[in-house]
C-alpha cells in the first residue's frame, strides 16, 4: 500500500509539474494548499512550487539573454505576457506605475514589438531549451 501511494504521488507530481509549467501562475495557488498538516501533501507542494519557480527563472533568464533585457525588464515582460497589468506589477513589487511603464518601453525597444499582446505572443512563441528540471 505504501509503495502504491508513493507511485501515485510520483505520477501526480509529474502531472501537476507539467501543468505548472504550462500555467506558471498556478504555483502560487498550489502553495496555499501546502498549509495542510499532511506531510506528504506539504512535501509534494514544496516540490511542485520549487519546480515552477525553477522553470520561471530559467524562462526569464533565457528571455533576458535573448533580447538583452535587464532582470527587471524581463520580470515586467513576463508578468504582462502572462496577463498581468502595469498596476498589478507596480503594486506587487512596490514600484510606481511610471517605473513599470519606463521598463516596458525599454522592453518594447529591445524586442521590436510595441503592444503588450505582441509581447505576449513573442514570449509564448519563443522556442525555449528544455531545461526545466521538472522530470
Amino acid at each position: 500500500m505504501d509503495e502504491d501511494r508513493r507511485e501515485f504521488q510520483r505520477k501526480l507530481s509529474n502531472s501537476l509539474a507539467r501543468y505548472a509549467k504550462t500555467y506558471p501562475s498556478v504555483d502560487r495557488r498550489l502553495a496555499e494548499i501546502a498549509d495542510s498538516n499532511d506531510p506528504y501533501v506539504v512535501q509534494f507542494m514544496d516540490d511542485v512550487v520549487a519546480a515552477g519557480r525553477r522553470q520561471e527563472v530559467s524562462r526569464r533568464k533565457w528571455f533576458a539573454d535573448r533580447f538583452g533585457l535587464t532582470e527587471k525588464e524581463a520580470l515586467v515582460a513576463m508578468h504582462l505576457a502572462a496577463g498581468g497589468s502595469v498596476t498589478g506589477y507596480a503594486e506587487h513589487h512596490g514600484v510606481s506605475e511610471q517605473t513599470v511603464r519606463t521598463q516596458l518601453k525599454a522592453v518594447f525597444a529591445k524586442t521590436g514589438v510595441n503592444r503588450q499582446s505582441a509581447l505576449a505572443g513573442l514570449l509564448l512563441s519563443a522556442q525555449l531549451p528544455d531545461r526545466d528540471g521538472l522530470e
